[in-house]
């Protein structure tokens, strides 16, 4: 599961709700964007069966994080890239992971949150900043996974060129794998504690759009893909739904996945 958690808008509102998501269906792996150490806190709760990064990179607790079911996963290693997203702390995340059974290979479990168009940068030059971004991630996977089974999570902030770099660099996402088209990921509809309409930005509102992603690439193989719609006594975990798919990896000894 990928999952853009808000940050710390509306949080102590939506807490319960982003508990009983994680209580009611947690997943075995999951990546999240706009963490904060509040909320990392409820997923740790929610999810017990789970381990994390401890690292004493601010990020890990102010951008995004990684957990894995304890039972199932043991860690190899971690680390960050620096892909030039600007926000602070904001880096490629990922994790080296072994499967406990089954004799599977490793795989590297990444994300990223791509720069949000309204960043002052962007807004001054006009000139996306994203799609640079996702060229250094592709690369930078390039050298942190080579031929290992890949995925890759991302809130990509947007839809044309920095999906097509990731699909012309041999990622293909889990609703193109099974050859659907992904649902609405952004904003979710209603949220019960926000008023009015549009943006800081603008008076319109947010366009209805699939923003949150997983990718995969090497030997592995995609097997469901689903946005979910999730609400807790009337509240929604996040103005974002988060995303889950469903892989197979092939065994180490050769055999087909």
């Amino acid at each position: 599961m990928t999952y853009n958690l808000w940050g710390d808008w509306h949080l102590e509102q939506r807490e319960p709700a982003i508990r009983d998501l994680f209580t009611t269906r947690p997943p075995d792996l999951l990546a999240t964007q706009e963490l904060r150490p509040r909320s990392r806190a409820v997923v740790d709760e929610a999810m017990p069966g789970h381990e994390r990064v401890h690292d004493d990179f601010a990020g890990w607790g102010a951008q995004s994080n990684l957990w894995w079911r304890r039972e199932l996963f043991d860690l190899v290693e971690h680390g960050t890239r620096d892909v030039g997203i600007l926000d602070d702390g904001a880096r490629l995340f990922w994790v080296r992971l072994r499967p406990r059974a089954g004799g599977a290979r490793t795989l590297v479990f990444s994300t990223a949150h791509l720069t949000w168009p309204g960043h002052a940068r962007e807004r001054e030059d006009g000139r996306n900043l994203r799609t640079g971004q996702a060229e250094q991630v592709a690369a930078a996977l390039d050298e942190i996974a080579g031929d290992e089974a890949c995925l890759f999570t991302v809130d990509v902030n947007d839809i044309g060129q920095p999906l097509w770099v990731l699909g012309n660099s041999g990622f293909l996402d889990s609703f193109t794998a099974l050859g659907r088209t992904s649902p609405v990921t952004h904003p979710v509809s209603p949220l019960p504690f926000v008023t009015g309409r549009g943006t800081r930005l603008s008076p319109l509102g947010s366009p209805s759009k699939a923003i949150d992603w997983i990718f995969s690439r090497g030997p592995i193989v995609t097997r469901a893909s689903e946005v979910v719609d999730f609400f807790s006594s009337g509240n929604a975990p996040s103005d974002h739904h988060p995303v889950a798919a469903t892989f197979t990896l092939p065994s180490d000894q050769g055999e087909r996945p």
